[in-house]
């Protein structure tokens, strides 16, 4: 896959890492690495520092496959729970070749949609969308908690619609729902922050 030009930029937390899907993605991952463990001796982080390139390059590969841009991830947890997070952020066409489409269809995905409302932005009106998954009452097992999504038509793309997925897994426990609800919240502020970097000036 090509590296596609970012339309968009995003401030993310300390300790989140952004890493493009890409032809550059290992590069990437490899230079985040080398920064994250210079200077600590291998025999005590080597380990580590390959687990972590693993499950990075894990989470690329699975993003590669839905045609993601970039991944936003942490690279540490303060929460001391199985509770994972990570945003796959997309470039999606839509039914039309236009502006007024993809705002269109924002609209009929809001009406069609539970859980789904049309919010402001710094990047303009975005369609947010919440699904908590139903599991079952024993379920112990890691299972997919959480999904919010930011959607919006991208200025001057012919009707494309950036997509921003996170997604948070765990044991769905009760007492971890605090951390869900913490989580979504960082997610929120982070979409607050994103603008476009690839508008034609006439629309800026």
């Amino acid at each position: 896959m090509s590296d596609q030009a970012r339309s968009y930029a995003v401030i993310i937390p300390p300790t989140w890492v952004m890493i493009p899907v890409g032809d550059a993605s290992d590069a990437a991952i490899s230079a985040l690495l080398d920064e994250r463990f210079a200077g600590l001796p291998l025999d005590s982080y080597g380990p580590r520092k390959t687990r972590l390139g693993e499950s990075l390059r894990d989470a690329v590969a699975s993003a590669r496959k839905t045609g993601g841009l970039d991944i936003i991830l942490p690279t540490s947890t303060p929460w001391q729970v199985p509770l994972s997070v990570g945003i796959v952020i997309s470039e999606v066409g839509a039914a039309g070749a236009s502006a007024d489409a993809a705002s269109a269809l924002l609209a009929r995905m809001q009406n069609e949609s539970p859980g789904s409302a049309i919010v402001s932005t710094k990047a303009g009106s975005a369609l947010r969308e919440i699904v908590d998954y139903a599991g079952l009452a024993d379920d112990t097992e890691l299972s997919r908690l959480r999904s919010v999504n930011y959607n919006w038509p991208v200025p001057g793309a012919d009707g494309a619609i950036l997509v921003a997925a996170c997604t948070m897994a765990g044991k769905r426990e009760p007492e971890y729902q605090p951390i869900v609800e913490a989580l979504t919240e960082l997610f929120d502020v982070m979409m607050e922050t994103l603008v476009w970097s690839r508008v034609p000036e006439e629309i800026r």
